[in-house]
């Protein structure tokens, strides 16, 4: 999900950031732009190629662009960047795990035995940014 904002700062960088991607998702977003018609919460969501993000490639393209630049969280949209953070049915933060509250997401990084680093420790910067939105 993308705010309108996110939107215009990714559109800035986007011509430096195409060489970056995946060939089949440097074609989808050449040829569609990198936003799809779908929506969540009214705002669009970014396209996906081949079962992951079009801005995945060995990792996150827009968190390694702005981790170049200082900041890694400056071109990911806000919905990126808090993961694995989401809120449960009662407004409630938590950490998304693998086979906990039903997730469906097979990714080493929400499987707590990979890691033996809290939660705490290893998600300062997206803790941060969950408690500055409430």
């Amino acid at each position: 999900m993308m705010y309108p904002e996110e939107t215009e700062r990714l559109d800035v960088k986007l011509p430096e950031l195409l060489d970056l991607l995946r060939p089949a998702a440097r074609a989808m977003v050449a040829a569609n732009g990198y936003l799809s018609r779908r929506r969540k919460c009214g705002m669009p969501l970014v396209r996906v190629s081949e079962g992951w993000c079009v801005f995945f490639n060995q990792g996150c393209v827009l968190h390694r662009a702005g981790a170049d630049e200082g900041d890694a969280l400056r071109y990911k949209p806000a919905a990126c960047s808090l993961f694995p953070l989401s809120k449960d049915e009662r407004d409630r933060w938590y950490v998304r795990q693998k086979g906990y509250k039903g997730e469906i997401w097979d990714l080493p990084c929400l499987d707590p035995r990979i890691s033996q680093t809290p939660a705490s420790e290893s998600l300062v910067k997206e803790i941060a940014l969950a408690e500055g939105l409430g």
